[in-house]
């Protein structure tokens, strides 16, 4: 979205914590700020970034660089634009987007429309927006809801969804790494085969988590084999 949006008001009414610092100047943040959120048990990883605009601002230029390379690893985008101004910036905005990106258009700070604009917005028979208010919590089930739909959640399933593409391969990579571990153990009593069958298993599941558990787990398993120097 564009500087002062409610970007990282709308990260901090995820997260559940005030993660990113919000102020009423536009273009606050510079980095990319990233928080892992838990909706239902599936894990919703977020990246808060710069407002996307043009700009003479050394710092701030290069935060909007790296918001367009986060674009690029992202799969899903909110789009996020203030619901009280009027326009088609998202237009704009959107054609920026890489083409592999589901996009949730966010319109944010309804608590500061009126009862008839709030119900002319919602009644825009062309919009796809999810109307909301990171700073009073409007809005934010069915934010969280669409979120849900874009990963995959099936309500049906309680809670289970369907992977993307990506995440079943990383899930076929960790079940061959897990099998070529078992057939090693069973054939050479190789610990140091194992442990490294495991490290790659580990190393895919994180591809989906987000999370590598810490090295020295292996070291924990492994304590009484001789793995090697």
């Amino acid at each position: 979205g564009r500087p002062n949006a409610g970007k990282s008001s709308l990260l901090n009414a995820l997260s559940g914590q005030e993660s990113a610092i919000v102020t009423e100047i536009p273009g606050t943040t510079r980095d990319v700020l990233r928080e892992m959120i838990d909706l239902d048990g599936i894990p919703v990883h977020l990246a808060d970034t710069a407002g996307i605009r043009e700009t003479r601002d050394v710092i701030e230029a290069e935060g909007v660089r790296r918001a367009r390379e986060a674009l690029e690893s992202a799969d899903i985008v909110l789009l996020v634009e203030d619901a009280a101004r009027a326009g088609a910036d998202h237009l704009e905005l959107r054609a920026e987007l890489p083409a592999h990106v589901d996009c949730i258009r966010v319109g944010n700070k309804i608590d500061l429309l009126t009862g008839h604009e709030l119900a002319e917005k919602a009644s825009e028979t062309d919009s796809d927006q999810v109307l909301i208010s990171a700073k009073t919590g409007q809005g934010m089930d069915d934010l969280r809801t669409r979120i849900k739909q874009a990963v995959g959640a099936s309500d049906q399933a309680q809670g289970a969804f369907s992977a993307r593409q990506r995440h079943v391969e990383a899930l076929k990579r960790t079940g061959r790494h897990l099998e070529t571990g078992n057939r090693v153990m069973r054939e050479t009593q190789a610990g140091e085969l194992l442990a490294e069958e495991l490290r790659l298993a580990q190393q895919a599941l994180g591809e989906i988590t987000g999370e590598m558990l810490p090295d020295d787990l292996l070291g924990e398993i492994f304590s009484s084999f001789c793995i090697g120097k």
